[in-house]
């Protein structure tokens, strides 16, 4: 039974796609040059640099003098004071390659580096300001307050003490293992964002729903909110909700990261809603 459904949505979707042809390769355009000039730039510096800061000092610097702060507020350990720390440096999804990197270093446990992800879901500064005109040093306010919120609401969720059971001690690398290495992965990385982004922008054409355009692609659904005649204050707090929710498209991108994990992706999700109904709110206040 579930061959004959899958069959038939796919067979739906190559009508779809061959019946929207030239709308479907108008979206792909816009998907591709969106991920040239909007998010590739803002994202690929940090994919790289990421494995250099945890290796080379700064991993030590943050988790010395805020994980001591981080570890008070949340509850977390130090070395996931980290991960929280650069999320709000670097974005999604490369707060899911952070918790991998440090997963994978021995720096921190699977259950807390996940746990740390449900509030450490910030988009990119850089982003927000090239993508919401109006308003955005409050929109991003908003974004960001509300997930101190959900880091102080799940703060009694947490031990850290149980969760930080590995190992303290980095593993040693050469400085042009760590280069080919994050090279590699970024450019791993990007290519699959982009082929996420440049899907939804495909089901977008083919759908061809407004409601579709708001909450699949983030980036799209930004675009389609300034393109909306509301007034400014409800189009930012549409703006800080999609940007705290963010988008279907960005939850495939942390799933993937996260895939070989394994773990239940439902607490992520109903984190990300509360999540855009508080910056909602705060935006609304604010604005």
């Amino acid at each position: 039974m579930k061959e004959k459904i899958y069959n038939l949505i796919l067979m739906l979707a190559i009508m779809g796609v061959l019946l929207c042809q030239a709308n479907v390769t108008s979206e792909i355009r816009k998907a591709i040059l969106l991920f040239q000039n909007n998010i590739f730039p803002s994202l690929f510096p940090f994919m790289v640099l990421s494995p250099f800061f945890i290796h080379y000092g700064f991993f030590d610097v943050v988790k010395k003098y805020l994980g001591p702060i981080f570890k008070k507020l949340f509850h977390i350990s130090e070395s996931a004071s980290y991960l929280f720390f650069m999320s709000i440096i670097s974005g999604f999804p490369n707060s899911a390659t952070n918790a991998k990197n440090l997963y994978e270093e021995n720096l921190i446990s699977k259950e807390e580096a996940f746990h740390t992800l449900l509030f450490s879901h910030f988009s990119n500064p850089i982003f927000i300001f090239s993508m919401v005109p109006s308003h955005p040093r409050a929109v991003l306010f908003a974004h960001y307050f509300s997930n101190v919120i959900i880091g102080l609401v799940l703060r009694p969720f947490t031990n850290y003490n149980s969760h930080n059971k590995v190992a303290s001690k980095k593993k040693e690398r050469a400085f042009f293992e760590i280069f080919s290495d994050s090279i590699r992965n970024a450019i791993q990385s990007s290519l699959f964002i982009l082929g996420v982004i440049v899907f939804f922008f495909m089901v977008s054409a083919v759908i061809n729903v407004p409601i579709s355009r708001f909450l699949l692609e983030l980036s799209q659904g930004l675009a389609y909110t300034n393109s909306l005649a509301f007034s400014p204050k409800i189009i930012n707090c549409l703006q800080a909700f999609l940007l705290s929710f963010g988008g279907f498209s960005v939850h495939i991108q942390t799933y993937g990261i996260l895939s070989d994990w394994k773990i239940p992706y439902f607490p992520y999700f109903i984190t990300r809603i509360m999540h855009g109904v508080l910056a909602s709110f705060i935006a609304l206040i604010l604005i």
